[in-house]
């Protein structure tokens, strides 16, 4: 009973670290730019960075991190699964392919999600400067 309780809260904890979405830095316009394009030019380069690194810098961490592990591992599933041969009904068991595809899918999700927060902020940064904005306070994480 003890050690679930000592499980129950160390998954609470990572859950919880892991919900805080990442904050980008503030930016300052150099130029001309009103308010609106300001926000504009935020949420395209959001936008434009995240599709090019399959991040979304709305979601936390954890959360990048879960979609990645999930989408490579049900696609390992699938290669797996097709090279071995897919259980036929319900009531038979996984194959050996199945099983190792989902899990070096999942692994390779969790591997690829690693630099993804600072990697994100690193880019976002350039692309901000690249439209006229001056960075005022750049994050720790992306030094």
């Amino acid at each position: 009973m003890r050690t679930g309780r000592a499980g129950l809260a160390l998954a609470a904890a990572i859950l919880v670290a892991g919900c805080a979405v990442t904050r980008m830095p503030e930016v300052a316009a150099t130029g001309e730019q009103t308010p609106t394009q300001h926000r504009l030019d935020v949420a395209d380069c959001k936008a434009e960075v995240g599709y090019r690194l399959d991040y979304n810098g709305e979601d936390s961490p954890l959360a990048n991190t879960l979609r990645r592990v999930f989408t490579l591992g049900a696609a390992g599933a699938a290669v797996g699964g097709l090279i071995t041969g897919l259980p036929a009904t319900t009531a038979s068991t996984a194959s050996d392919g199945l099983i190792a595809g989902a899990g070096a899918g999942g692994i390779l999700g969790g591997a690829m999600s690693v630099p993804g927060s600072s990697r994100f902020e690193r880019e976002w940064v350039a692309c901000m400067e690249s439209r006229g904005y001056r960075i005022i306070a750049t994050p720790e994480a992306i030094h």
